[in-house]
């Protein structure tokens, strides 16, 4: 009796699967969809399974809390969202072994709720004609009157600032974190706004002499002949190398509690971690693996290299753990709130 309803139930696993071979995998994305629709067309043409993808900018947590049947597989350009997706039951662990195995363990999510498929440091931009790197060290000397109006960012209630502050939180105590908030702020040479290359061209046009922004914009101006110039004129700096170390932002992929086409979508999340999907994404958008058995792309690798330490890519990271960053973005509000960082 034992043995068959083990049979029977291992029947119904294989019928499953085998209706779901030609259902799509379905994802809700918060990425750019020129950098996840190559990885998508590959998957599919390695596979014969479709993607069907929406992708959108912000509210992607309330969307799958709102529809969870939507989507199969979640992807954030901002790993601390994920991570309130899970603390908010809207994932279900994978069961794959090829993720545990190929992706560096600091980047696999409490129990294999997620996983890290990519990072990339938020660091400090300048314009190499009016600063030299020896004149650079940390986040906190940002904050420093010596910069007074010399620095564009964007929002600071955007994501990747958020989490920036967030992990500064965790890392420095709040109280120096909001001294850096007010010093940034202080130091402003315009209104937050714009994305992150705008920043880069501001500081082509001579608006400011700094910016904080994510490492993989130099490589991706570079390879825009409109904004190139932006970027040949741009340094970038890896903070805090005699400190704790330079703050990353993680993108993530996580399966949604509410899948229905398990299979397939575990298959596209093994396929995100493995080999050929992690060369894909580094060096189609100039992050860094976390898969250790694959490299950065040279692009990203060279980016520092007259900043002593910083070779072939290698820096040191002040690595925060999601679970404890997220529990200080509602302080970090606070905190951008009390200074009217958006404002000058």
């Amino acid at each position: 009796m034992r043995y068959l309803a083990a049979g029977l139930a291992f029947l119904a696993l294989t019928l499953s699967t085998m209706a779901n071979a030609n259902q799509p995998v379905r994802v809700l994305a918060d990425r750019t969809e020129s950098l996840l629709k190559p990885l998508f067309e590959t998957f599919t043409k390695m596979t014969g399974i479709p993607v069907e993808a929406v992708y959108m900018d912000k509210g992607l947590i309330d969307r799958v809390a709102g529809n969870p049947t939507e989507a199969d597989v979640l992807i954030t350009k901002d790993a601390e969202l994920m991570e309130i997706a899970r603390a908010k039951g809207l994932l279900q662990p994978h069961n794959s072994d090829l993720i545990r195995r190929e992706i560096d363990k600091r980047f696999q999510g409490p129990g294999a709720s997620y996983f890290v498929d990519a990072y990339r440091a938020r660091l400090i931009f300048y314009a190499k004609a009016r600063v030299k790197p020896e004149e650079l060290s940390t986040y906190a000397d940002l904050a420093s009157p010596r910069w007074k109006e010399k620095l564009c960012i964007r929002s600071g209630y955007h994501d990747y600032n958020i989490a920036l502050f967030s992990q500064m939180s965790v890392a420095y105590g709040p109280e120096k974190t909001r001294a850096i908030i007010q010093g940034l702020h202080d130091n402003l040479a315009r209104e937050p706004k714009g994305n992150d290359r705008e920043q880069a061209k501001m500081i082509h046009a001579g608006k400011c002499d700094l910016a904080l922004m994510n490492v993989y914009y130099h490589p991706l101006m570079m390879d825009n002949p409109e904004q190139r110039p932006w970027a040949e004129g741009i340094g970038v700096f890896y903070p805090d190398q005699r400190q704790g170390g330079a703050f990353i932002m993680r993108s993530a992929v996580g399966l949604t509690k509410a899948s229905r086409n398990v299979a397939a979508a575990t298959q596209l999340m093994e396929f995100l971690a493995g080999k050929d999907g992690q060369n894909i994404m580094t060096h189609l958008t100039y992050q860094f693996p976390t898969n250790p058995g694959v490299l950065a792309s040279p692009k990203i690798a060279t980016l520092g290299a007259e900043q002593p330490g910083i070779r072939d890519g290698k820096f040191k990271v002040n690595f925060v753990d999601l679970n404890t960053a997220v529990k200080e973005r509602e302080a970090v509000v606070k905190m951008l709130n009390e200074v009217q960082f958006d404002k000058r």
